[in-house]
């Protein structure tokens, strides 16, 4: 089913896993997401200069950055179940707008560098609210149309990061480093007030048994779900020690400026957004696998080239091949997760799957942080990219059946 916009259309059909809603509050959701979206990433490409500025060093500076990881892999699966329990997912959605904001406003307030590290665990319990969102909005949907919604709602996502992260470094070069945060909690406010007028799909009526710790451990450790998750793990702690991590603060010694820096995270965003339509048809012309393996491995040689970037023109372009590698690997792992999966423990498997791959989150910048003190800058990308290069070769294995 779609989304018309025919006149004649005046509701989305109601399904036993969705209520009906008029034509236009899907689109009103999408805007809330966009919102969502836009408040976490305002400040994104100036957070490890912001920092800096306040006399973090490297290894404060990974700390900081891998508190939004580790927030995750702690909550989200819990926050998944407690919404299947509950069946209500609005709540999870509003609660994420406001710790986007409160976030926001503790970097903005920050009064020491370590600070910063309790503003980004905030911001990384707002992350957690993805799980409700993307089950909220599927529920306007009949449930054979679900991975095509969220495909949209994943591409409002890719979008809200690309225009926070250049606008954001604009900000931050215009009006100062406080500005993005300001302007994330502002826009986080505008996102609550749009789904104050989204109402909450039906719950789902449980055919199945209900949610076990039996049934969720058996889930959690199926070989093929821990095989893509730690794929992922490792996906995410590339990018997280890269691109969101300290590329800016290469780039920044590359002489960038603040706007800079929102180009460049903008720049490797694109490319992921582009690659969301087109990663069903590579999958299908060169087989999931495959795709995989290549995509981990172009993150790794991009990740170990960054160091011989000698201007910031060459930087971005690597930017470029990084980002769209990050988006097919991204999407194929996250489809190879529920794939075998049954319909009633998707959500677990997603969860699981979500929690896994926030290790990378954490890890990628606070391992990057540390190796950054000992060894300095460029063996943070090196080490980086070793570390994705082993993993395309480990998938080789690991998604034999695939």
């Amino acid at each position: 089913m779609t989304i018309s916009i025919d006149a004649t259309t005046e509701t989305v059909p109601s399904t036993p896993e969705s209520v009906p809603v008029a034509r236009w509050v899907p689109w009103l959701f999408q805007v809330g997401n966009l919102t969502f979206w836009l408040s976490l990433y305002f400040y994104v490409p100036i957070l490890p200069s912001y920092a800096e500025s306040l006399g973090a060093p490297l290894g404060v500076v990974g700390a900081m950055l891998s508190a939004y990881g580790v927030t995750q892999l702690l909550l989200r699966i819990p926050t998944g179940v407690a919404s299947d329990w509950w069946g209500r997912r609005r709540p999870v959605f509003a609660a994420g707008l406001v710790a986007s904001a409160a976030g926001a406003i503790a970097f903005y307030i920050a009064p020491s560098p370590w600070t910063l590290v309790g503003a980004r665990a905030i911001t990384g319990l707002a992350a957690c609210a993805w799980v409700g969102i993307t089950i909220m909005y599927a529920g306007y949907f009949a449930p054979s149309e679900s991975t095509r919604a969220i495909g949209w709602l994943n591409l409002v996502n890719a979008t809200g990061q690309v225009v926070a992260t250049w606008s954001g470094g604009l900000l931050a070069q215009h009006y100062g480093y406080g500005a993005p945060f300001l302007v994330s909690a502002a826009v986080a406010m505008v996102g609550l007030a749009c789904i104050a007028f989204c109402p909450e799909p039906a719950r789902a009526a449980r055919t199945g048994p209900p949610v076990t710790l039996d049934r969720l451990w058996k889930t959690a450790t199926a070989p093929a779900l821990i095989g893509v998750s730690l794929l992922s793990a490792v996906q995410n702690y590339a990018t997280f020690s890269t691109v969101f991590g300290f590329t800016p603060v290469y780039a920044e010694r590359l002489g960038a400026t603040r706007a800079d820096l929102g180009t460049l995270t903008a720049v490797s965003l694109i490319p992921f957004a582009l690659a969301q339509p087109i990663t069903a048809w590579l999958n299908r012309r060169f087989g999931a696998r495959n795709v995989v393996v290549i995509g981990l491995a172009m993150i790794g040689l991009t990740a170990v080239t960054t160091p011989l970037c000698e201007t910031l023109p060459i930087l971005l372009a690597v930017q470029v091949v990084a980002g769209g590698a990050r988006g097919v690997v991204g999407t194929t792992l996250m489809g190879m997760a529920i794939r075998r999966v049954s319909q009633s423990e998707r959500a677990t498997a997603m969860g699981v799957y979500q929690a896994v791959y926030a290790i990378g989150m954490f890890s990628g910048p606070l391992i990057g942080g540390l190796v950054g003190e000992v060894s300095g800058l460029p063996m943070i990308f090196i080490s980086t990219g070793v570390v994705a290069l082993v993993a395309s070769v480990v998938a080789v294995r690991v998604l034999r059946d695939a």
